[in-house]
């Protein structure tokens, strides 16, 4: 829902920074050219946080899954203890 948001807000940036290089004055291209070089930093800084959110959700899955992966060595451990007594006391 952000990146969506993020992305209607860089488009309709984008269609507005036509817009004045359209209608701009002769020698005005290099104010446009540095509004559109601030939009392209922008748009990168975005793209940077949508992509460390994903790559957070992706640590906190692996965490999850890394949890599971110790409980279940555990009790394996702590089954396979369980049969070697048995077996030491027949």
């Amino acid at each position: 829902m952000v990146s969506d948001q993020t992305t209607q807000g860089m488009l309709t940036l984008a269609d507005s920074l036509e817009q004045q290089a359209m209608t701009a004055a002769p020698g005005s291209a290099s104010m446009v050219t540095a509004q559109a070089r601030v939009a392209d930093l922008e748009t990168q800084a975005q793209l940077a946080k949508m992509l460390a959110a994903q790559l957070r959700q992706e640590a906190t899955k692996l965490a999850h899954q890394n949890a599971l992966l110790k409980q279940r060595s555990v009790a394996t451990q702590n089954l396979q203890n369980q049969i070697q007594q048995v077996l030491a006391h027949p």
